[in-house]
């Protein structure tokens, strides 16, 4: 395919051949002739954890586990589950019905006596759940959950001594590879708590808002596998760093793989039919494997898919395969409902999947990837972002990219074109990108950097004086 001929019409807003009709910009199918229309388009009328029959749930699960029925004799969710574990002679998987389980608080755990290191719930014998399908069980955390001790402590959190909240949804275990956590078929979701109404002169945010919490957290060091899970706003996100930095679930050094999984930044329909944004989609650190297949990213408030290794020397995977992102942190962290429409604070304008003090290997194949930010104060959103963070700015980093589409629904001259934001400091940068990036467009060619100076975005006319397409070139500008 002549793809280096290519002109952009930007009256039309297309790509055209000579002598051949015009391509638009918001191609459906795939534009390219002869290529296979075979991407992601997962969307609320086409879910990734829709399924045909239950035992699509457990197909990844290794032979050999426990799994009980979750005991009913409490109207108490919490005294049920606890009950239920407590009977069982080891680890076992919580079977839950069709309904709702609730819960209310968040308990402390441990021995550290701070209020913020508190889960909805934590038993190290819980080795996960197994549900009637997400459209169908739902694990609730109520609101008027929060203490007052926990409101008074939050409210005294310095975002520059950078120690996140452990506040959360709950708390999975599964340390031990021949027991990793495992959860299927159900909905985590959360409804708003109370107001915070008071903050630590650093934090810039606003108040009063709802209180902030983390979402599901896999415990350090554990092994899992997520299958046809669905997160509507199990957290709550104040800002895109700690101690508010939160995400729909969260873990750390970790080997887990995801199967058709949802993460849905907004608080659930059932909940508030407004659907505000309240949180980030996921968050990893240092993990040593972390797959996702089918899965789909999307209505953050301040944040984003986001692997972080600044904390050890780790070069792990990074492995995205037919996953879809959308609606990253594009609204400046607004609801209507709260400070009269405008912003909240705390936001950047994030890209869509960001790699931070990151030397492993990055992976991403066949995604299809929007960004639908405007803004481009403070940070302009791209596709993708490579950098460092704290003191570690590792080097032997690698990004490979194959197939997938990369589109701008607010910069038509620059949709269909893969974009990264990488930091020049970074080894991504200084080991140059022919070494450390490899970006093979769907058509099978392999794809070279064109690096960008200007103001963003790239004008159609500098593309074009450059003889530059995304059937050829991805583009670049320093973070």
């Amino acid at each position: 395919m002549p793809s280096n001929l290519y002109t952009y019409d930007a009256v039309t807003q297309s790509w055209r051949l000579p002598g051949k009709p015009s391509i638009p910009i918001n191609p459906d199918p795939d534009p390219d002739p002869g290529t296979p229309s075979a991407l992601p388009s997962w969307s609320d009328t086409n879910l990734p954890w829709a399924y045909t029959s239950t035992t699509e749930f457990t197909e990844n699960w290794p032979p050999g586990q426990t799994i009980v029925n979750i005991q009913t004799g409490s109207s108490d969710f919490y005294t049920n589950l606890a009950n239920t574990v407590n009977a069982a002679p080891g680890r076992v998987v919580v079977r839950l019905g069709v309904g709702v389980y609730h819960l209310n608080q968040f308990r402390m755990i441990g021995s550290s006596g701070k209020s913020t290191y508190a889960f909805g719930f934590w038993f190290p014998k819980l080795q996960g759940f197994l549900g009637q399908g997400a459209d169908k069980t739902f694990i609730q955390m109520d609101a008027n959950s929060v203490s007052a001790q926990q409101l008074s402590d939050m409210a005294q959190m310095d975002p520059q001594e950078f120690v996140p909240s452990q506040m959360g949804f709950c708390r999975l275990d599964g340390t031990n590879p021949s027991s990793p956590v495992l959860i299927a078929g159900v909905t985590f979701r959360a409804e708003d708590q109370q107001m915070l109404t008071s903050k630590h002169p650093n934090l810039n945010v606003v108040v009063p808002q709802p209180a902030p919490h983390q979402g599901v957290a896999i415990y350090a060091g554990s092994y899992g596998i997520v299958s046809h899970v669905r997160f509507q706003g199990a957290g709550r996100a104040l800002n895109s760093s700690p101690p508010f930095e939160t995400a729909n679930i969260t873990s750390q050094y970790a080997t887990i793989k995801w199967f058709n999984c949802e993460f849905d930044g907004r608080r659930s329909p059932e909940l508030d039919p407004a659907r505000p944004r309240r949180c980030g989609v996921w968050m990893g650190n240092n993990e040593t494997l972390s797959e996702f297949d089918d899965c789909w990213f999307h209505h953050s408030n301040v944040s984003r898919y986001a692997a972080n290794d600044e904390n050890r020397n780790t070069a792990g995977e990074y492995i995205l395969n037919r996953c879809v992102s959308q609606q990253i942190t594009n609204t400046q962290n607004t609801d209507p409902a709260l400070n009269g429409g405008a912003s909240l604070g705390g936001y950047t304008n994030a890209s869509n999947f960001g790699w931070e003090s990151v030397n492993g290997t990055v992976t991403l194949n066949d995604c299809v990837i929007y960004v639908d930010n405007p803004y481009t104060n403070g940070q302009w959103p791209a596709h993708l972002q490579l950098t460092s963070t704290g003191s570690r700015n590792p080097q032997g980093g690698r990004l490979i990219v194959n197939g997938g589409r990369f589109r701008h629904s607010k910069f038509a001259q620059i949709d269909e074109f893969v974009t990264m934001r990488i930091q020049q400091s970074t080894y991504w940068w200084i080991d140059g990108f022919n070494n450390t990036i490899t970006i093979n467009h769907r058509n099978g060619q392999r794809l070279q950097p064109y690096q960008y100076t200007g103001s963003w975005p790239v004008s159609a006319q500098t593309l074009a004086n450059a003889g530059i397409t995304p059937a050829t070139h991805y583009l670049i500008k320093n973070a």
